[in-house]
C-alpha cells in the first residue's frame, strides 16, 4: 500500500504542489511523477476518461511515489466516490459543493469505520490486490486518502466556515475560475474580488484547522502570499500549459531566425 504524500504534508502543515494532467497518457503521468511533484490532478469533470486508462495512469504514477487525485462530477454517487480510491488514487476532488449535508455524506462514504462507513471490498489496487490485512488496510486507507471539496460559487463561500468544520473532508479548495463567473466576472480569476474570496476562505479554514487550497497561477510571489495566508494545497502547472508554452517558444525561436515562417492561430487563449 502506498503512503500519501499529501496526507503526510497536511499533517505536518507543509505546502503541497499539485500538477494537472490534461492529456490522458500513462507515460506522461509517470514522467511528471519522476520530476517530483507531490500530486497529479486528473479531471473527470470537464473531460471523460476511460476507466481502464485511468487504472493504467494510476499504476504508472504509483511507482514514482507521486499521489494521484481524481476530480469527479458534481453529481458523483457512491460508486463514483470509491472506485478511484480502490483503483489506487489517494485523493478525490468534488466540484461545486453547496451543502454541508452533502459533505457529511461524502465523508461518511469515503472513510472506513470509525470515521465513516465506506463500503468494504479489500481486494483492489489500494489493498495490494487483497494481500493487505483487512484491519491494517482500513486504518491505512483512512490515514492515506484525502477528499478535496471545491467552493466555486458565491453562496458556497458564505458557508466556508461550516464546510471547514466537517470531519473527513481534508481540503477546502476555492476554484477561482468558476467563482469569478459566479460573481459576474467571468474570465477574471485573479480579480481583486476573487483574491479577496480566496483570503476569506483561507481564514475560515485556518479557524477550523482545515487545509485550504487554490490555484497558484504559476506565480511564485502569489504562491508566497497564499502560503502566508495559510494556504497549503496549491495547484501549479498542467501538461497542456507546459506543452503549449514550450512549442510556442520553439516556434518563435525558429521564426525569429528568419529561416522559417509559421502559421499563427488567431485569438488564442493566453493562460
Amino acid at each position: 500500500m502506498k503512503k500519501s504524500i499529501v496526507c503526510e504534508k497536511i499533517r505536518r502543515g507543509e505546502p503541497i504542489m499539485v500538477a494537472k494532467l490534461n492529456f490522458f497518457n500513462a507515460d506522461l503521468a509517470e514522467l511528471i511523477g519522476y520530476t517530483g511533484y507531490d500530486c497529479l490532478w486528473i479531471c473527470n469533470e470537464h473531460e471523460m476518461i476511460d476507466r481502464s486508462l485511468l487504472a493504467n495512469i494510476l499504476r504508472g504514477s504509483k511507482i514514482t511515489g507521486m499521489d494521484m487525485m481524481v476530480r469527479l462530477s458534481a453529481a458523483a454517487d457512491y460508486t463514483d466516490l470509491i472506485q478511484p480510491l480502490e483503483a489506487g488514487a489517494q485523493g478525490i476532488m468534488i466540484p461545486h459543493v453547496h451543502k454541508v449535508e452533502q459533505l457529511k455524506w461524502i465523508a461518511k462514504e469515503t472513510k472506513f469505520y470509525p470515521r465513516g462507513m465506506r463500503g468494504m471490498d479489500c481486494v483492489n489496487q489500494d489493498a495490494d490486490q487483497g494481500f493487505a490485512d483487512t484491519l491494517d488496510y482500513i486504518k491505512f486507507a483512512n490515514d492515506n486518502t484525502f477528499v478535496v471539496a471545491q467552493i466555486e460559487d458565491e453562496d458556497a463561500l458564505q458557508k466556508a466556515d461550516e464546510f471547514a468544520s466537517v470531519d473527513g473532508i481534508d481540503v477546502i479548495f476555492l476554484g477561482p475560475a468558476d467563482y469569478s463567473e459566479s460573481i459576474g466576472l467571468p474570465g477574471q480569476p485573479r480579480h481583486p474580488k476573487v483574491v479577496d474570496a480566496v483570503r476569506r476562505c483561507a481564514d475560515a479554514c485556518t479557524r477550523h484547522g482545515k487545509c485550504f487550497g487554490t490555484v497558484g497561477f504559476g506565480d511564485i510571489d502569489f504562491c508566497r502570499q497564499l502560503i502566508d495566508w495559510g494556504t497549503r494545497f496549491i495547484t501549479g502547472p498542467s501538461d497542456w500549459s507546459i506543452v503549449k508554452k514550450g512549442f510556442a517558444a520553439e516556434a518563435k525561436k525558429y521564426e525569429d531566425s528568419g529561416l522559417f515562417s509559421f502559421r499563427h492561430y488567431p485569438n488564442h487563449l493566453d493562460y
